[in-house]
């Protein structure tokens, strides 16, 4: 095991929930007479903070950014509920993490509490030290919480993993001076992953191989 630490993402990374994201999107589009997108320009456009998004695919200065927020949760948490679940290979992989005795926390920019809900449901919660949520649904830099915890339940020496779907999750990693790699497989554009030089994997099984000697 090459790591004290792994900190995990969660949407797009342990959670496969890139389609309840799109089709809540769609919906709403819909609603407003707007075309629909497809996975490709929701990949080009996601990103932290999430208003960047919204900037992008809708009218944004004719909305209430909050109540566009909640429409957006609302059918995310539909979606999510109907036909997601954890990324194919994941329970295996944090199992086998856990067993090396390396500490594995969850940093997301998902709230709290939509967050401690989804990780108490999805039967995988055993293996976190931390699961660390967002205060409201703003979806901005997590990357405070992540140094929070690592200052004050690490030592300085400890060597960190972060795993991620978004460039955010690459920032994160530069901030904390920790290695990163990147899934293809979650929220956005590949491409965009690429350019940024990290580590990259297919999904979240193959992230195994850049975990263990």
């Amino acid at each position: 095991m090459r790591y004290n630490c792994v900190i995990w993402d969660w949407n797009g990374t342990l959670l496969d929930d890139v389609s309840a994201s799109l089709r809540s999107v769609n919906d709403m589009l819909k609603r407003r007479g707007r075309p629909s997108i497809d996975l490709k320009r929701y990949r080009e456009c996601i990103g932290v903070p999430i208003k960047h998004f919204y900037e992008q695919v809708f009218e944004i200065e004719k909305e209430d950014y909050a109540l566009l927020l909640k429409e957006y949760n609302t059918g995310y948490d539909y979606y999510v509920n109907l036909d997601c679940g954890i990324a194919s290979g994941a329970a295996e992989l944090l199992d086998k993490i856990n067993h090396t005795g390396a500490k594995q926390i969850i940093v997301s920019s998902c709230e709290k509490n939509q967050l401690d809900s989804a990780v108490e449901k999805s039967g995988i919660g055993g293996y976190f030290d931390a699961v660390l949520g967002a205060d409201d649904f703003f979806a901005t830099s997590k990357i405070e919480r992540a140094r929070n915890y690592i200052n004050n339940n690490l030592p300085d020496s400890a060597k960190l993993l972060a795993v991620g779907d978004l460039i955010h999750d690459y920032q994160l990693a530069e901030a904390l001076g920790a290695d990163c790699v990147l899934v293809k497989s979650g929220h956005e554009d590949t491409g965009r992953l690429l350019a940024t030089g990290a580590f990259t994997a297919e999904n979240v099984a193959d992230v195994e191989r850049f975990i263990f000697d």
